[in-house]
Order: C-alpha cells, then sequence, then structure tokens
C-alpha cells in the first residue's frame, strides 16, 4: 500500500462548475482504479489523501496531479509506503467531501483507527483545520 497526501491552491479563475467536475472525474477515475482516499475543497485549498499502488499513484501525482494548472502551490504531506492503509475500508471507494457532516464522518473514521495507525493520527490533526461551507 502507497500513500501520496497533499495540499494546494487552487487556481483563482476556477468556477464552482469547474472544482465539481474535478470531484466528478476524481471519483470515478479513482474508483474505476481501485484508488483509496479522499478529495476536500474548502476556503481555495484542495486536500488530497490518495491510497493504492505505488507506481500508479506516482505516476498520477508527477505526471497529472503536480502538472494540473487548476491548481498550485502544492504542498506534500506524505508520499511513502506505509503497511496501514487508512481509508481501504472507508466506504470501500475513493471519497469527494464537500460538506460538514462528511467531514465528520472522515474524522470519526480517522479518531475510530487512530490507534491502528500514526498516519491517521496525522491526518486527523491536518483535517480539524478544515472548515467546509455548505452551500
Amino acid at each position: 500500500m502507497y500513500t501520496i497526501c497533499y495540499f494546494s491552491k487552487v487556481a483563482p479563475d476556477l468556477t464552482d462548475e469547474e472544482i465539481q467536475e474535478i470531484f466528478d472525474h476524481t471519483y470515478h477515475q479513482n474508483n474505476e482504479k481501485g484508488v483509496c482516499g479522499i478529495l476536500l475543497h474548502t476556503m481555495g485549498n484542495f486536500f488530497q489523501v490518495l491510497e493504492g499502488d505505488e507506481a500508479y499513484l506516482t505516476d498520477l501525482y508527477e505526471n497529472r496531479i503536480k502538472t494540473d494548472p487548476r491548481h498550485h502551490s502544492i504542498f506534500e504531506v506524505i508520499h511513502k509506503a506505509g503497511s496501514d492503509p487508512v481509508f481501504t475500508t472507508y466506504n470501500s471507494r475513493f471519497q469527494t467531501i464537500d460538506n460538514s457532516d462528511q467531514l465528520n464522518e472522515v474524522k470519526q473514521y480517522l479518531q475510530k483507527h487512530a490507534i491502528r495507525s500514526s498516519t491517521s493520527d496525522k491526518l486527523a490533526r491536518l483535517l480539524k483545520s478544515f472548515i467546509i461551507f455548505d452551500y
């Protein structure tokens, strides 16, 4: 199991419709490829956790995510192999989080599994800083 986690700034000219297109594409593509994790958008930032095959994720991150003009100022949090996946059992698929209830659900999941993984504890602390505005 391999994990990549990052924050990035949303491109200033990106519309709400374009952000929703990113969510839809990411959700379908990652689930099709067996990638687990989450994607959050709030206050002009993206936060994403990807878990899955190392070769696939590294190629995705280096050649698609990092070069995508719809975001910038990528700050890498995790980029490593790990024995304890955090999201492989979270709803059994990749999630896009766009409301407070979903974010709270993720936080509860991470809190429940924090004993099993130090990575889940780190992610839970990072997510505490996220505020999602329901539209």
